[in-house]
């Protein structure tokens, strides 16, 4: 059991939690190049700083696009 964060009702036991990101941030990822020394490989992409607890009925809405 849990409280939806959009909702705000309180779940059936069993009842799916689904995560829903809500912030983000822009990530830079450097490794080394396996092969070839003091060469680095940089990477960007997206990190998740908060998500939302969100119930079944809540997860379909957003999935739809009904909830912004």
């Amino acid at each position: 059991m849990f409280k939806c964060d959009l909702c705000h009702k309180i779940t059936e036991p069993r009842e799916k939690l689904t995560r829903h990101p809500i912030k983000y941030r822009d990530k830079v990822y450097q490794n080394n190049h396996p092969f070839k020394k003091n060469q680095v490989i940089t990477s960007y992409g997206k990190e998740i700083i908060k998500e939302i607890n969100v119930c079944e009925k809540c997860a379909e809405e957003l999935k739809n696009g009904i909830v912004s």
